[in-house]
């Protein structure tokens, strides 16, 4: 059997302050990242970093975008790649910014290029320029069951075929759900699935040297625990991609109801993350908590509760139909007064309902109604329609 190699990718952000890329990416797990450097990478470092590689070339990419301001940040750029020039590996480039890919020929041995609606549209005006270099595409899978990807495998050979040239599927690193690869396979190298376990298994060089298990959290190890853990409440977004994660792809954070403080100190263990209490006051009750893991992922707002009953009574009091649902313990607890049919339906379709029943609030803060505003706002750009 031919032995296989770690990757070996060196994360860029030539941004001093901020997040140099100009697109902003739902899959992204970057732009918050503690790990994320801020501008160039020691030289020093670099070298270190790649003698360890056994694979004849190196990457370099986001984080942010490495060609990113081409015009100001290029010459970091350049000289990063003379430094692995100079040790003897070839040089992969993963970028979206397609305007400057012609300024690389002849300097870079591979680019792939990420796909989005974006870059799609102008892939046709740049290609003349791209003539000699070898170039692919890639794409990042939606978090979808393999099921709902099967379904898509049409519309990917369409793509391929579109691009005439070889297109990578990545798996997404926030996606819940296993995949089995035996099922989305085309034949032929011409379309190819690249599993998150290949990325959660190289080495990057951020602001340290570390191996992609500890550096991007693996959305699928922690929904598997939160899922089952049964002093964990899910509710929010994360219950809506559950119930359809078709119609509902994306979710931003994680929102949970805890009834034991335990669930924390679990999470911060297995999951690096680090909770805050940003209760109102020391007295009020229940407990909010802000966790963010320092490994790249999602954000976890976490609510400290007594008792299954005060849970139930929090997501009663909801506004609109489409949040009176929980996840527990590997099951959906739908509200009894407006029932799993018209909450499912009403989460299928994106239609929200507020509710003009006499709500019980005293388990929310004082900051309810802004918290209830602001949530409406987030309902209208995900997509839904409000009838109040």
């Amino acid at each position: 059997m031919k032995p296989t190699f770690q990757n070996f990718t060196i994360i860029v952000n030539w941004q001093i302050k901020g997040f140099g890329c100009a697109k902003v990416c739902s899959y992204c797990n970057w732009r918050d990242s503690p790990q994320l450097p801020h501008g160039g990478q020691n030289p020093k470092d670099i070298s270190t970093f790649i003698a360890k590689c056994d694979k004849s070339f190196i990457t370099i990419s986001g984080g942010a975008d490495p060609l990113y301001k081409f015009e100001e940040y290029g010459p970091q750029l350049l000289a990063m790649i003379q430094t692995i020039k100079e040790q003897g590996f070839k040089v992969r480039i993963i970028t979206r910014e397609i305007q400057h890919v012609a300024k690389l020929k002849g300097i870079v041995d591979y680019i792939s290029i990420s796909l989005d609606p974006d870059v799609l549209t102008e892939i046709e005006r740049y290609q003349q320029e791209w003539m000699g270099i070898d170039i692919d595409y890639s794409l990042v899978l939606p978090p979808l069951p393999t099921a709902a990807l099967v379904r898509l495998k049409p519309q990917y050979l369409a793509l391929s075929g579109q691009l005439g040239k070889r297109l990578v599927l990545r798996e997404n690193l926030n996606s819940i759900f296993p995949l089995d690869f035996s099922k989305l396979t085309f034949g032929h190298s011409g379309i190819v699935f690249v599993a998150k376990a290949l990325c959660l298994a190289s080495r990057y060089l951020t602001t340290v040297d570390c191996v992609g298990y500890d550096l991007v959290q693996d959305g699928e190890r922690l929904a598997n625990y939160v899922m089952n853990e049964r002093r964990l409440h899910l509710f929010g977004g994360f219950v809506k991609h559950l119930i359809n994660p078709c119609v509902h792809p994306e979710y931003s954070d994680i929102d949970m109801i805890a009834l034991d403080a335990d669930v924390m100190r679990i999470l911060e263990g297995e999951f690096a993350y680090t909770f805050k209490d940003v209760s109102k006051s020391a007295t009020s009750y229940p407990r909010y908590f802000l966790g963010k893991s320092t490994r790249s992922g999602k954000t976890i707002q976490l609510i400290l509760m007594n008792t299954p009953a005060d849970a139930a009574k929090f997501i009663a009091g909801a506004q609109y139909d489409v949040d009176r649902v929980t996840f527990s313990n590997g099951h959906f607890n739908f509200d009894s007064i407006v029932g799993e049919q018209a909450i499912r339906h009403a989460i299928n379709t994106k239609q929200a309902h507020l509710l003009d029943d006499d709500r019980d609030v005293s388990l929310f803060n004082v900051n309810r109604p802004l918290v209830e505003q602001r949530h409406k706002i987030k309902l209208l750009r995900r997509g839904f329609t409000i009838n109040d």
